[in-house]
């Protein structure tokens, strides 16, 4: 397993703080970010248990330190063609409160501040809206085109629902 930690940038002057600082990765050759705040690091896992009978969404278990931390694939969630990985899988770990998963993903491409965060409904992003818009957070304009900026809780929330349908309607955003 190959651990890369997400750690903050050089610190700015609170007057000159960035509107969100983003964790930028991509799937299916799209791109996505999230809240630094809710990203925890990248890890690379050779070595994956398979759960047998488990949720569509989730790809199996692996080792983080200690932890047994769940890997998951979002791609079926956000509309996209689900994959099974090969035998090393990248990852984006991520948090909500006490949940902790692995999200898979092709690349992080890194951490960046963006100055403004443009709103879940904004119409520039209609044409690329492809991510439903339950888990858009809002959206922010990166290399020359708009990214959404997920939002991990709703997404971890919805994972919860399909691993375990009595929950679904007890979790709260």
């Amino acid at each position: 397993m190959t651990v890369t930690p997400i750690v903050g940038a050089t610190s700015t002057s609170p007057e000159a703080a960035p509107a969100l600082r983003a964790c930028l990765f991509s799937l299916a050759g799209s791109a996505f970010a999230v809240d630094v705040r809710s990203a925890r690091e990248v890890a690379v896992f050779d070595d994956i248990t398979l759960m047998p009978r488990a949720s569509r969404h989730l790809v199996g278990v692996a080792n983080l330190r200690g932890a047994v931390v769940p890997i998951v694939d979002i791609r079926g969630l956000l509309g996209m063609a689900e994959t099974r990985p090969t035998r090393s899988v990248r990852t984006l770990v991520v948090r909500d409160r006490s949940l902790v998963v692995a999200a898979v993903v092709d690349s992080v491409p890194g951490l960046e501040p963006f100055d403004e965060l443009l709103s879940p409904d904004t119409p520039a992003a209609a044409p690329r809206a492809r991510v439903p818009r339950e888990f858009v957070e809002g959206w922010i304009s990166w290399a020359g085109e708009l990214v959404p900026v997920l939002d991990v809780p709703r997404l971890l929330a919805a994972l919860r629902s399909t691993v375990n349908p009595a929950a679904r309607g007890k979790e709260t955003a």
